[in-house]
């Protein structure tokens, strides 16, 4: 299952469907298994449970979760509590009632933002208390039915591996989205929202990274030339449009490069001198020429821009601040002897 696809919903549904399904399968082998030895009160029991968690693959279908839940927290604890006290605690039945405490922390967790949702403490307070229970309940009251040993013996071992494999199971899955989460929040909080390439903290975290090596490197800072009439002449939308295009270009043509928005108008990329200082200045000279030869259209309307970009090479002991501040000065002496253009 590729979980980097799954949406919020689609996890809350699948995670329904799976459990639905297995509490379905159980109650109708616990329903067959029951009337092979005669046990009818268990057979109704069951027969009942299975009937139900077929209606309840319907509130699944239409998204209620909630109300899934709520049926769930009832209908599975009960039959627990009643298959314990008629076959007798050697069966395991309460043993579910471990599996039921995951249960209750992750349906927490996924519908926290769905309604009210009871706190996961108190339901398994509330179901440790029914295991301590049912423990002295059956040392002093005899069950039901008595049942061969061999059948007692296969269901603690089925209990005992259904509540092993559902805590795994559902404890895999929330590990799993909660890996998918934090994936996106780092994604998110590097990415410029608008522009969808770097963002400046993720800047801060690429030059952090250089370390000793920042001599094999030059920053360009380039700005758009006349950007403000984008947004005066045609809107905000339009100079967002102009933005997200440019930095697309420049992403484009920069594919061994490190290209992020540095703030307005201004984006930085980090180029690795490779071959020879003029090859690094030309390849970045290289996303100017193709931005100035970009046919721009937006709303019908066709536009043209420019960019003036400043270049430095890094000078040992300096500080990236410093490095910056040259490169930038480098772009403003651009800004103010004809703009289009690169200065290094």
């Amino acid at each position: 299952m590729d979980f980097e696809k799954l949406t919020y919903n689609k996890v809350i549904t699948i995670i329904s469907s799976f459990s639905n399904l297995i509490f379905l399968l159980i109650h109708i082998a616990y329903t067959i298994i029951f009337a092979v030895f005669g046990a009818y009160i268990m057979v109704y029991i069951n027969a009942s449970s299975a009937v139900l968690y077929l209606f309840l693959f319907l509130l699944i279908r239409y998204k209620k979760y909630g109300i899934y839940v709520a049926v769930c927290g009832i209908e599975i604890p009960a039959c627990m509590i009643a298959s314990t006290i008629i076959c007798g605690y050697s069966c395991g039945f309460q043993l579910t009632l471990i599996g039921l405490c995951v249960l209750a922390f992750v349906s927490s967790y996924f519908l926290k933002d769905r309604g009210r949702v009871l706190n996961p403490l108190y339901v398994s307070a509330y179901f440790a208390a029914a295991y301590v229970f049912l423990y002295f309940f059956c040392r002093s009251v005899d069950s039901y039915y008595h049942l061969p040993i061999n059948l007692y013996e296969a269901l603690f071992i089925s209990h005992s591996i259904i509540v092993f494999v559902f805590v795994v199971g559902f404890m895999y899955a929330l590990l799993k989205y909660v890996f998918l989460l934090e994936r996106k929040i780092r994604k998110e909080s590097n990415t410029d929202n608008l522009t969808q390439i770097a963002n400046r903290n993720a800047l801060n975290t690429y030059f952090e990274g250089l370390g000793d090596l920042k001599s094999n490197y030059v920053v360009a800072i380039f700005d758009i030339d006349n950007f403000k009439k984008f947004n005066d002449v045609n809107g905000h939308l339009c100079g967002d449009y102009i933005l997200r295009e440019i930095a697309r270009i420049a992403k484009e043509n920069s594919l061994n490069d490190f290209v992020s928005r540095w703030g307005g108008e201004e984006f930085v990329v980090i180029s690795k001198i490779e071959i020879s200082l003029d090859e690094t200045y030309n390849k970045i000279d290289m996303i100017r020429q193709k931005i100035e030869n970009n046919k721009f259209v937006y709303n019908n309307k066709k536009l043209h821009s420019t960019i003036t970009i400043g270049v430095a090479k890094y000078d040992n002991d300096e500080s990236i601040e410093d490095w910056i501040k040259r490169a930038d000065e480098n772009l403003y002496h651009g800004k103010n002897n004809g703009k289009n253009q690169i200065v290094f």
